[in-house]
């Protein structure tokens, strides 16, 4: 059998050739089409994780943390609000309030904290019950006293359940460890709930001459002294 050239072939057959190149059309197309849309569909998905991401912070919004320090007096804890990022986790939000409660408070206010207290670790509980891990710092540098625990512990208790709803008691922990008290005074072995006992009350504070002004003997206060540090007999100093 003779051999044909191809290109006499397909010059005899033009309609073949003519499908042929429009098939490679059509291939080329959909190839460029199937990446166009490839593309969009990256850039979109991209867009929603971002958008996803801002409003897990809610784009930088700012939440009211009521914050709790010594008087210059050391006899009685104040409130001070201060502003901590707004995250939509509960458990983040409580980590920005511990870690803003641990740092120097302005003047002449008094940190309830010993010096080199850092949080270590927190935790939130289905029950509302927060659990916060501090450094050894928290004990080794404590002055030791019983209103000084007091303070201590109830700045960080009051902090995370004034600021963070979800929160309803705090049980302080330390390296990690249960511990029974900080020094001797406060039972550390289960979660407290708030008190403002120790805490003076908003019409004290604007007294410019401090809550002792008219008590020079130094004498413990009270409700007479205009303080409001809870009811008599408390037991809990």
């Amino acid at each position: 059998m003779p051999f044909r050239p191809l290109r006499r072939r397909w010059a005899k057959r033009p309609w073949v050739a003519a499908a042929a190149l429009l098939g490679l059309l059509a291939i080329t197309l959909g190839v460029a089409v199937a990446l166009v849309v490839q593309r969009w569909e990256a850039a979109a998905g991209a867009t929603s994780a971002g958008d996803a991401g801002a409003a897990g912070s809610n784009s930088g919004a700012l939440l009211t943390a009521t914050l709790y320090y010594v008087t210059e007096d050391g006899r009685a804890l104040t409130r001070q609000e201060t502003f901590v990022p707004l995250e939509a986790d509960p458990l983040a939000r409580a980590r920005a309030v511990v870690e803003q409660q641990l740092t120097p408070p302005p003047s002449p206010l008094l940190s309830p904290f010993p010096t080199g207290t850092s949080l270590r670790a927190i935790y939130l509980a289905d029950d509302g019950n927060a659990f916060v891990d501090l450094s050894e710092d928290v004990t080794t540098g404590h002055p030791g006293g019983s209103l000084d625990e007091l303070f201590t512990v109830y700045a960080l208790v009051n902090a995370l359940t004034v600021s963070v709803p979800e929160i309803v008691a705090v049980q302080i922990m330390v390296e990690g460890r249960e511990v029974d008290t900080l020094a001797g005074h406060v039972d550390l072995r289960q979660p407290l709930e708030p008190s403002l006992v120790w805490v003076l009350d908003d019409e004290v504070l604007e007294n410019p001459d401090g809550p002792d002004a008219d008590d020079p003997a130094g004498e413990p206060l009270g409700d007479e002294a205009g303080g409001n540090l809870g009811p008599e007999g408390d037991d809990r100093t």
